[in-house]
């Protein structure tokens, strides 16, 4: 009987833990990239430092958030980890804050170039290019 009381007991305290720690990690709100996405066609945002072209331009996108606050901190981090510059601009159609290299590329070679150095470090494994037309 003495067997079966501690057999409970630890059980309990086993599933009151996980519980606890599941509920800490379901009030994290962060963005998570499944897989890369393909090359799309976006709008230009309204915020961030484009160039001013009359044709289609290229953008190295590392990351999206859903708050400009984690998305500041990525961006200050990727900052610190290379040799590149990174703007946050908001996306109205996704309601994400993007995290993009800057300034941006008028030749997807040069795109492909910045990105495929990202992808030599960890944080940018999920590093694509967006093509955006004016």
């Amino acid at each position: 009987m003495k067997i079966i009381f501690y057999t409970f007991i630890s059980l309990i305290f086993f599933a009151g833990c996980s519980t606890l720690h599941q509920e800490a990690d379901e009030q994290k709100q962060v963005y998570v990239f499944d897989e890369v996405p393909e090359d799309k066609t976006i709008d230009v945002p309204k915020t961030g430092e484009y160039p001013n072209l009359k044709q289609a331009y290229y953008v190295v996108q590392v990351g999206a958030y859903t708050t400009e606050e984690r998305a500041n901190t990525f961006a200050e981090m990727s900052k610190k980890k290379t040799n590149y510059k990174f703007s946050v601009v908001y996306s109205e159609s996704l309601k994400l804050y993007l995290v993009q290299v800057i300034p941006f590329f008028k030749s997807r070679t040069e795109a492909e170039e910045v990105r495929d150095n990202l992808w030599k470090i960890s944080e940018f494994v999920d590093a694509w290019i967006l093509t955006v037309n004016k």
